[in-house]
């Protein structure tokens, strides 16, 4: 059963306790801090819908509403009075072990007719002579032929009497066939199952036994002095329900759909690089990061050919991104440009540089962007099928760590990839791939995945005169036969095609794009006009401007006008976002973990609690007079005592009282969390708790304790 839905679902429901609109629905969900996520929709604010989850007793009148409907649909319809079966229909409904035991009866009616027709004797004699015969010991084989000609129940299966071989012609004479009557199964559904199915079409999935235990307390609620049906009847009762039909509620609408015919897609007919499918994966291995050296599981975005199966490119980065996408396309656009992009919603792939109509790539290439429906992963079958490429390559690493993989071994590799790191600062033996040896590694998978038979392609004999399925390289060659030489984008198209591009406008012969400011002495008479702005993602020094027809006006280049001092590249600004955000995570689990450590306050103060009657003080005043009093007897019992007192100069313990800021940065930086809550600190202390976590050293040591 679905868990979420959006205000117009829940409005078309019609659910006690709604409101009867729309923006009902939605303020009443605001009011109550319903839970919700946001799915891609065509319209609303920002492209995006919110899928509410319900109160849990709107959801039971969903789920009560959905079996209602269910079993509605699944009753039996009232049969209409039909002719007596015909050969056809007795056999179409027939076991083989019934259609055997036909076949021995016919086979003794045929013995007794030729016997009968030999001896020129009656029926009745016929089938005494043959029943004597196959009693005797050396007609074994009439023995077994009526064996199996007789009915097994009623303690049959031996040798019948004349009145059942009677009742064989008669029946073959009446009907024209021998099949024995089975007893059909009553598959009416009982009417206290609908109580049942209540508890266990949930989709946490209960067993029997516990939805059970639920069903017979509320069959004890609902009628007292009924018992109710055993668990083996409930048993019984699920097995007369479809194997779909049974599993509505314990699934939901999308894993339902695993389990219901599909239609198959024909391909064969299509040209080469009439549709491309792309998708990303993230690698089951670990690999060596580009940018920290440390380890990490990449990305890797392929795109496909669906005519031929081809891995037309792909591309590996540190995650699924517009520009990893980009370098995909990039790849297969090399080989032949596609007509049809067919791509699922994500953000790689629904963004303004590949839609955008008058800057956006698809435009530039002629190629036409196609979803697949939301949730609808089984219309994208080859995309996803693909991912099991790199699932098998991966395993072929030492790196491996996908969900197969032994613990003891992948935590063994774990501790022996980060015990180096935390000793050199890099990897040393570890058997970790770097950026480059990983590219090479899966430029040599693709090549071995174009060049081996795929199952979905026709089969061929080989030079070898064996059977085998083609490669999609093999495919390919022959599709580019058949239809001719798909468009491809050439070197010289390369750099302005794959550039992405924003619309900017010319202010006094700049250009500014991603803060960084970008001049040209081509641009003066072009101010105030927008142009379209091509970029490098990789390098930031130049940017291309373009008029309104896609012509070249100037390479424009970086300015000192920037915001940085330095310009940074579209990459470099999101690797810089990323470490931002990463280290003010850290630093809030340093607060936490710092709270913990010095016991965070759970209870306001009170100057006194109340144990059973007794009074504790808990203000400071009364401590403190039990203090001086002890201070007192400690200093009379010190008088008292023979030994001579070292007598420490004043002077000592007035310099052993001033405070000092620590001399090392670890010193300084446990000293501040050690005095940072007190109230009683000398002026120079608290005049350095005030002002130390606005140093440089500070956020620095909080990083390094993250």
């Amino acid at each position: 059963m679905e868990l979420r839905y959006s205000a117009s679902e829940l409005l078309d429901m019609a659910l006690d306790g709604l409101p009867k609109t729309v923006r009902g629905i939605q303020m009443k969900a605001s009011r109550e801090n319903w839970d919700f996520a946001e799915a891609p929709a065509k319209g609303g604010k920002g492209g995006v819908k919110k899928m509410y989850t319900p109160p849990p007793a709107i959801l039971k009148q969903i789920q009560e509403e959905q079996a209602e409907k269910l079993l509605a649909e699944t009753a039996p319809a009232p049969l209409p009075a039909v002719q007596a079966d015909t050969r056809e229909d007795a056999l179409a409904g027939s076991t083989a072990a019934q259609r055997n035991q036909e076949g021995a009866r016919l086979a003794v009616l045929q013995k007794i007719e030729e016997l009968m027709e030999e001896t020129k004797v009656g029926k009745d004699a016929a089938i005494t002579t043959f029943l004597t015969a196959a009693r005797h010991p050396d007609q074994p084989h009439l023995a077994a032929m009526l064996a199996v000609a007789n009915d097994k129940r009623g303690g049959g299966g031996g040798i019948p009497s004349s009145r059942t071989i009677k009742r064989w012609f008669a029946q073959r004479e009446a009907s024209g066939n021998l099949i024995a009557k089975k007893i059909q199964a009553d598959m009416r559904v009982p009417a206290w199952l609908d109580l049942f199915l209540r508890h266990w079409q949930q989709p946490m999935k209960p067993s029997v036994e516990r939805a059970y235990l639920y069903f017979v307390s509320d069959w004890a609620a609902q009628k007292p002095l009924e018992k109710p049906p055993s668990v083996h009847a409930v048993r019984r009762a699920l097995a007369k329900m479809g194997m779909v039909s049974r599993q509505v509620g314990r699934k939901g609408a999308r894993e339902l759909k695993n389990d219901l015919p599909f239609t198959r897609r024909e391909f064969l007919h299509l040209p080469p690089a009439a549709i491309y499918t792309a998708d990303g994966h993230q690698f089951d291995a670990e690999v060596l990061n580009p940018l920290s050296g440390k380890p990490f599981r990449p990305e890797i975005t392929t795109v496909l050919d669906i005519a031929t199966r081809r891995m037309m490119g792909w591309s590996v980065g540190l995650a699924e991104s517009r520009f990893t996408v980009l370098e995909a396309l990039c790849h297969a656009c090399r080989e032949a440009i596609g007509a049809v992009w067919y791509v699922d919603w994500g953000k790689g792939f629904e963004n303004l540089m590949m839609t955008d109509e008058a800057v956006g790539l698809m435009g530039r290439l002629g190629m036409t962007m196609k979803h697949a429906r939301a949730y609808n992963s089984q219309a994208k079958g080859a995309s996803e099928r693909s991912h099991q490429i790199f699932t098998h390559a991966a395993k072929d690493l030492p790196s491996y760590v996908g969900k197969d993989m032994d613990a003891e071994a992948r935590k063994a590799m774990f501790y022996w990839s980060r015990k180096e790191i935390k000793l050199h600062g890099k990897i040393i033996n570890s058997p970790i791939p770097t950026w480059d040896e990983f590219k090479a590694y899966v430029e040599a998978v693709a090549e071995d995945y174009n060049n081996r038979p795929h199952s979905k392609l026709p089969k061929i004999t080989d030079a070898d005169g064996k059977k085998r399925h083609l490669t999609p390289n093999e495919m390919w060659a022959l599709k580019v036969k058949e239809f001719g030489e798909p468009p491809k984008v050439g070197a010289e198209e390369a750099g302005w095609l794959f550039r992405p591009q924003v619309i900017r406008t010319v202010a006094r012969g700049e250009v500014s794009i991603f803060n960084n400011v970008y001049y040209s002495e081509q641009l003066k008479e072009y101010n105030g006009l927008e142009m379209r702005v091509g970029y490098d993602v990789q390098d930031a020094q130049w940017v291309w401007v373009y008029d309104d027809a896609g012509r070249l006006v100037c390479k424009a280049e970086w300015n000192g006008n920037s915001q940085s001092y330095y310009p940074e590249s579209v990459v470099a600004q999101a690797i810089d976002k990323r470490t931002e955000a990463r280290i003010k995570r850290a630093e809030v689990r340093v607060q936490d973990a710092l709270a913990e450590r010095r016991g965070a306050a759970l209870l306001e103060h009170q100057p006194s609690v109340n144990l059973g009657g007794m009074v504790l003080d808990l203000s400071g005043a009364e401590l403190a007079a039990k203090g001086e009093a002890a201070m007192v007897r400690l200093a009379e019992r010190a008088n008292a005592d023979k030994q001579q007192a070292v007598v420490v100069p004043v002077s000592e313990v007035q310099q052993a009282n001033v405070w000092r800021v620590p001399e090392t940065a670890a010193e300084r930086f446990a000293e501040y969390w050690r005095i940072c809550d007190r109230a009683d600190l000398p002026d120079a202390a608290a005049r350095w708790v005030r002002l130390y976590p606005n140093s440089s050293e500070y956020r620095a040591m909080c990083r390094q304790a993250a």
